[in-house]
């Protein structure tokens, strides 16, 4: 995985040269700080726990001890089959599991397929209210977000067209379970696809709200205000260099996702 790939910058980005200065400094690190920086990784601020999730990242980096296994990540997300909602306690699993049910059961309308117990029949039957008569164009879309839920890239690629449906497609890649408008945000989108329209107002993967903004505004300030007391300490082990390193990673991946135009406090002062 690379370490950014969940922010969008160059590679002569000032700032990213001197975070990836300071980590080549370090030398090799031990397995557990490379866990903690997949987790900076995985960091995203539309996720529906990104404030739970941003406190285990920092208590993770105060202690140097990783409290989350990041492949322990996303194991009951719906990617995983028609049963990896049932260790899911929040349920948004089961939620994404009847939709993906639902929709499956528009593309096969006339199937006498036996329904699984879990099967919500008022959003199945709003489901097929939304999307409407099926036709090629209409279906290839379905199919296209289906696969978007589903993680199945192979397929997802597959299918993809751009031209008159562009946005629409655009639009279902940026559609997950995960995301803090779920399930309101693939309610709209089905309802979209039944017009052939794409969503006015779209709120998909990467897109933040008022108030996740001023929370990640808040905390990009604390972490600048440590990350300065740390390069003014008149003594730094290697461990407060690896502190400083994760802070400043976490740092930088609130301020690329949000857009933020204060700088990062240089880490050599």
């Amino acid at each position: 995985m690379n370490t950014w790939s969940n922010i969008q910058t160059s590679p002569k980005d000032p700032e990213l040269m001197q975070i990836n200065n300071l980590r080549n400094s370090l030398g090799k690190l031990p397995q557990e700080i490379i866990q903690i920086r997949e987790l900076i990784t995985r960091f995203e601020v539309c996720h529906f726990k990104y404030q739970e999730h941003l406190d285990k990242i920092k208590n993770s980096i105060l202690t140097l001890h990783p409290i989350t296994v990041p492949s322990k990540i996303g194991t009951n997300h719906i990617q995983h089959g028609e049963n990896a909602w049932r260790n899911d306690s929040t349920g948004r699993s089961l939620i994404g599991q009847q939709y993906l049910w639902a929709i499956r059961k528009w593309l096969d309308n006339d199937s006498q397929n036996e329904l699984p117990e879990d099967y919500n029949k008022d959003l199945g039957q709003q489901v097929q209210k939304w999307l409407g008569r099926e036709n090629p164009k209409k279906s290839r879309l379905v199919r296209l977000l289906l696969a978007r839920l589903t993680w199945d890239w192979k397929s997802y690629e597959k299918l993809q067209q751009g031209g008159e449906f562009k946005d629409i497609e655009y639009q279902a890649s940026r559609m997950d379970i995960c995301h803090y408008a779920f399930p309101q945000n693939l309610s709209l989108l089905l309802q979209a696809i039944g017009k052939m329209k794409p969503v006015k107002k779209f709120e998909g993967c990467g897109s933040y709200d008022k108030s996740i903004n001023t929370y990640i505004e808040k905390q990009f300030s604390i972490l600048n205000d440590i990350l300065l007391s740390m390069s003014e300490a008149e003594s730094q082990d290697k461990q407060d260099l690896i502190k400083m390193w994760l802070f400043a990673c976490l740092a930088k991946t609130f301020k690329e996702q949000t857009g933020l135009k204060e700088p990062i406090v240089k880490l050599d002062n």
